[in-house]
């Protein structure tokens, strides 16, 4: 495998390019696992290449919409807040299955606002197409070049 040399972004890439080729039994397994490299990761060092996108209840650019997210004590629904919120779920473990007919239909990712509290203030449920949707749309806006041209 050849080195990186562009860090965040070959990584994102690459990790887009294995949930793409993953034909295993484990897809939400998978597709969580490799939110390290489409979320968490590229949160971290390429958050500002994101465009000013705010969540409403008719659009779903995002493969979701306003009405997925719920905040207890904010109205934040711009996209940087709603995947620190995200980011801050995934990386503390606050992920719950939701279940139908005996198989993963969907997750709930929540955050607090530290870890010693028992009360979210902000939670997101998605089907897994849902995530995965809004995984690989946000991962594209990370490298996309209209959103960073000069890393091409």
């Amino acid at each position: 495998m050849s080195e990186y040399s562009d860090f965040p972004r070959d990584f994102l890439i690459r990790t887009k390019k294995n949930l793409d080729v993953y034909s295993g039994d484990c897809k939400v397994t998978n597709l969580i696992n490799n939110c390290l490299g489409l979320i968490i990761i590229p949160k971290e060092l390429l958050l500002d290449n994101l465009p000013d996108y705010f969540f409403d209840d008719n659009d779903k650019t995002y493969g979701i919409s306003k009405s997925n997210i719920s905040y207890e004590r904010s109205n934040n629904f711009k996209l940087k807040n709603v995947i620190r919120h995200i980011r801050n779920g995934l990386a503390h473990g606050r992920i719950e299955q939701k279940s139908a007919n005996g198989k993963i239909s969907g997750i709930r990712i929540f955050d607090r606002d530290t870890n010693n509290s028992t009360a979210d203030n902000f939670s997101i449920e998605m089907t897994i197409d849902e995530f995965q949707s809004f995984a690989i749309k946000l991962s594209d806006d990370f490298v996309s070049k209209k959103n960073h041209p000069n890393i091409y």
